[in-house]
């Protein structure tokens, strides 16, 4: 593969700078945006942009493909859906005036369900999207839609369209995630001991997402973007201990959680989330994963074992 130009969205943050990164060690020519302050490397094109509001057709100009990964990951709904949604709208209008060919979309693991799956269940690309997001949180529901307003715009325009469902990006200071139960100051309450956590490494991620931009999909095409280590939630906690915390876990069992929501399904409505079926059980249900189709498609580089990558991730960084 030749030297692509290739443009990078949310190019400050977590994931976009590894992306920025992994691009230039690739050989490629990198437009980064940008849309509020941020230090970024020498070498790269910059531009400071709000995808949701801007001009967006001179920062396309002469790209080969689109790396998309700005998206809102917190805030109320009515800013999630304006930074997740009508941002990636623009972006693929603009993309299709452009004629750029090829778009590689950062979505989430977090849009499948769990309807008519079992303890034990293997989670891939063919598992179902979540049947009642309106009882999901909004994370959700906004990487549903913008899913959604991108295969429209793919279809409309003849892009070509890589839907990247990333697990639970993990790395140097960003070792927290939702999978694990409650945090509470120094104690963690586990929330069960079995069932894989879907992460993904952050450099693993960026290895991948640049892949997909130099690999033709077909047509529409998804793919789970997962570690091929992936611990349960007892190897996770034990290897994260290692670096002080937490301090004091609090085990509790996922199925008498699990029945106590259900039990207040009538209510779920008005519940906190996971108290809510559908979130306990996107989050705790003990599940598997299938990385096979992200090796088949695009052989991202070997990533280290997980105890490997975790107490690199502990030398570099705080644990959450």
């Amino acid at each position: 593969m030749g030297a692509m130009n290739l443009l990078v969205t949310g190019a400050g943050g977590h994931v976009g700078q590894a992306v920025v990164a992994r691009a230039r060690a690739r050989g490629h020519r990198v437009r980064a945006l940008f849309r509020g302050a941020g230090d970024p490397d020498a070498g790269i094109e910059v531009l400071r942009v709000d995808l949701a509001a801007d001009a967006l057709d001179a920062a396309l100009d002469g790209i080969d493909a689109v790396i998309h990964a700005a998206a809102a990951l917190t805030g109320d709904e009515a800013r999630m859906r304006r930074d997740t949604v009508t941002a990636t709208r623009a972006l693929m209008q603009a993309v299709g005036r452009a004629g750029v060919p090829r778009v590689v979309l950062v979505g989430s693991m977090a849009v499948y369900g769990t309807q008519g799956l079992r303890p034990g269940a293997m989670v891939d690309e063919s598992t179902a999207p979540e049947d009642r997001p309106d009882l999901r949180d909004a994370y959700c529901r906004t990487k549903m839609a913008q899913e959604g307003v991108a295969r429209d715009a793919a279809r409309e325009n003849g892009t070509e369209l890589w839907l990247m469902r990333a697990g639970a990006v993990w790395g140097p200071e960003h070792l927290w995630n939702a999978h694990l139960g409650l945090a509470l100051g120094p104690a963690l309450a586990r929330i069960g001991a079995g069932g894989e956590i879907p992460l993904v490494h952050r450099d693993r991620c960026a290895d991948a997402l640049v892949a997909a931009a130099e690999t033709a999909p077909a047509g529409i095409e998804v793919l789970n973007l997962l570690d091929a280590d992936r611990p349960d939630r007892e190897r996770y906690v034990a290897a994260l201990r290692r670096g002080g915390w937490p301090r004091i876990v609090v085990p509790i069992p996922w199925r008498a959680l699990d029945l106590a929501a259900r039990v207040m399904a009538p209510l779920a409505p008005r519940l906190p989330g996971l108290l809510r079926r559908p979130v306990l059980r996107a989050r705790l249900m003990p599940l598997r994963y299938c990385d096979r189709r992200l090796r088949e498609r695009l052989n991202p580089s070997p990533a280290p074992d997980f105890e490997a990558a975790m107490a690199a991730a502990l030398s570099d960084g705080a644990t959450t």
